[in-house]
């Protein structure tokens, strides 16, 4: 009797067995979710949301707008002066110009930038290049328009200025002028700001000249309604 229990309860083991497999086979052949296809399907799914999410965080950060945006606009004059002791002078000048930013991006950036920068030099019609001791280039604009910036700088007591007594001053003239500065872009999301370095350098072509150095003093003024050939280049 225990012999025919047992076997009894061995038939019902494998009954039950054979059911659970047919009913899996069902679904999956009529389509049906068992419970370890849903356990694999969760597994899976997890990280495409992930990725999902993470998805528009990597296009901001891999899609920044490049520096370069800016192009020259009209310059306006330049004037400078030198002041002059013991034949050295001292140099003071200074330039106003227009940036275009139309090729900047106005759905990234907030409407207005800055620039700032410090350093230049000033070319001479005797081959001489002075770096600016002191210098400034300043100003607001707003993106997608022209916008007029201003540069002003020194040049303290190096500069040879050759005795000349009789105006117009003819010995040495300005020739060209190049400036560095810093653009700075804010971007309208909570991102770091984007500085772009540009250089600026333009010719002064036609430039008028009054004053004199005599025994080696003297006040020399030299002013270009016309200055040209502007060049600004990303660095």
């Amino acid at each position: 009797m225990k012999a025919n229990d047992a076997a009894s309860r061995e038939q019902r083991t494998e009954l039950g067995a054979s059911m659970n497999r047919t009913t899996e086979h069902d679904a999956n052949r009529s389509g049906g979710i068992t419970r370890r296809t849903m356990t694999k399907g969760l597994a899976w799914s997890t990280p495409v949301v992930a990725a999902a999410v993470a998805m528009p965080l990597a296009a901001a950060s891999t899609n920044p707008p490049g520096c370069g945006c800016l192009q020259t606009g009209s310059l306006g004059a330049f004037t400078a002066q030198s002041v002059t002791v013991l034949n050295l002078g001292t140099v003071t000048g200074s330039i106003v110009f227009n940036l275009d930013s139309s090729a900047c991006d106005t759905g990234f950036f907030k409407p207005g930038y800055t620039i700032v920068g410090v350093g230049g030099s000033i070319s001479f019609s005797d081959n001489t290049k002075h770096d600016y001791t002191i210098g400034g280039t300043t100003g607001v604009g707003t993106i997608g328009q022209i916008s007029g910036f201003t540069s002003t700088f020194s040049v303290l007591g190096n500069v040879n200025m050759p005795n000349d007594l009789f105006p117009p001053y003819t010995p040495k003239v300005p020739t060209r002028l190049c400036m560095t500065f810093t653009a700075i872009f804010i971007p309208i999301l909570p991102i770091p700001q984007v500085e772009c370095t540009y250089s600026l350098c333009f010719d002064i072509t036609s430039p008028s000249s009054v004053g004199t150095v005599i025994a080696g003093t003297g006040t020399v003024n030299w002013s270009d309604l016309t200055p040209s050939n502007p060049v600004l280049a990303s660095i």
